[in-house]
């Protein structure tokens, strides 16, 4: 080997490890450095997002599987094989359900695990149930087969104390005892911080009255009459009960806040096509939806400003729920597109349906985030844990029950 060999050989040797040094070197991040993007961007009207969750079968635990590319912290977990009639939080680890079918109550830890039957009562088509502020009470609505003669199911109430089924195991299953309430029941809502019921009465003429009680219908207290009634109640504060005209877009809907020691009548929303509205625990705020020259349109209203502001994104309010640590932030599921003008009435009667994500939006900074992508759940019914760890929701589609835990 000649020297001008030698020379060029040594350069390419140099050559090469030169180019290796460099690319590793160059390829490594400095310490805090990811390839994760920043900024709060920007909440789309249609509900747009990236990504799609994965879940799994129902087995003998509900499974749980980590979705969505812009949240993978977050965790799904079907909840449910059957359709449920209401669910609560005991807790912040566990969660209460009513079984669709057949009435009977369940604890389940919002991962899936330990699934206890807490009941042997059976209350075949139920179709609500809500707890009490200590989810140790409820109130469950079902429909009884009409008697003969008559042509239209009959919707029956029923009050219950539950406070000995949380103690029971999966081979100490307890009855269910209460009591029926009249079935001149049209309607009923749970208050948020006392053991305390509203519901109304339908009576002769057309007449509504308004009525609050204890969870063994003692200490009523009739609070307004009206010669109207068709509405749907909610007990979101301790000093507001919501009257919420039932939603259409072919009628005007309207919004009342009554007080539930003076009787006070105070309409708070008017006038808006297929009006559908959830009130924030304070009070303070209210998302609302309905038609709008372009559709669907979701709104936020400060109760003490008077003041209307965009939601940002196309939904409709039933899919919404407010947060309980930071009262600024609310959670909904977005559809893909809200197509027509004839909703909520064809998503209520179920001749529509909706693949939705979840979204939580800062309506005081207006700091959005996609925290589940769509995975082919019509959601609604969103609550959220006090600790804001968990969302839990049920599938419109089939009835069943889901949790999303927000935080590792």
């Amino acid at each position: 080997m000649n020297k001008t060999t030698k020379i060029i050989i040594t350069a390419i040797i140099i050559t090469m490890l030169a180019a290796g040094f460099f690319a590793f070197y160059v390829g490594q991040k400095p310490s805090g450095v990811t390839d994760e993007q920043t900024g709060a961007g920007g909440f789309p009207d249609t509900g747009e997002s990236a990504g799609r969750a994965s879940s799994r079968s129902f087995g003998e635990e509900a499974s749980s599987s980590r979705v969505g590319k812009e949240a993978p912290q977050n965790i799904l977990t079907q909840l449910t094989k059957n359709a449920i009639s209401g669910a609560a939080y005991y807790g912040t680890t566990t969660a209460l359900y009513m079984e669709r079918a057949t009435g009977h109550i369940y604890k389940i830890n919002l991962d899936g695990t330990n699934r206890i039957r807490l009941s042997n009562a059976t209350v075949p088509k139920s179709f609500e149930a809500a707890w009490s502020y200590k989810s140790d009470k409820m109130a469950v609505r079902y429909f009884e087969d009409p008697s003969a003669g008559n042509i239209k199911l009959a919707v029956k109430t029923f009050l219950a104390s539950i406070g000995h089924l949380l103690k029971a195991t999966s081979t100490s299953e307890a009855e269910l005892k209460g009591l029926a309430l009249p079935i001149i029941v049209s309607e009923i809502a749970v208050s948020p911080a006392e053991d305390k019921i509203f519901y109304l009465n339908s009576l002769e003429n057309d007449l509504t009255e308004g009525v609050v009680a204890d969870f063994n219908n003692k200490n009523q207290k009739k609070i307004f009459e009206l010669p109207f009634g068709e509405f749907n109640v909610s007990w979101p504060t301790k000093d507001n009960i919501v009257l919420l005209t039932k939603p259409s877009a072919k009628a005007d809907g309207f919004l009342y806040f009554l007080n539930p020691k003076t009787g006070g009548l105070t309409r708070i929303l008017g006038g808006i096509k297929g009006l559908m509205a959830i009130v924030s625990p304070d009070g303070e705020k209210i998302v609302f939806s309905g038609l709008g020259r372009d559709g669907t349109e979701s709104k936020i209203y400060n109760v003490k400003s008077k003041i209307v502001s965009d939601l940002g994104l196309a939904t409709l309010a039933d899919k919404c729920a407010w947060g309980k640590k930071n009262k600024n932030i609310v959670y909904c599921s977005v559809p893909e597109r809200i197509s027509g003008s004839n909703q909520p009435d064809g998503w209520y009667q179920g001749v529509v349906s909706f693949d939705d994500g979840v979204w939580s939006k800062n309506v005081s900074t207006g700091e959005s985030k996609n925290i589940l992508s769509r995975f082919g759940a019509d959601i609604m019914g969103i609550f959220i844990s006090d600790d804001e760890n968990y969302l839990i929701f049920t599938d419109k589609n089939n009835g069943t029950l889901w949790s999303l835990k927000l935080k590792i």
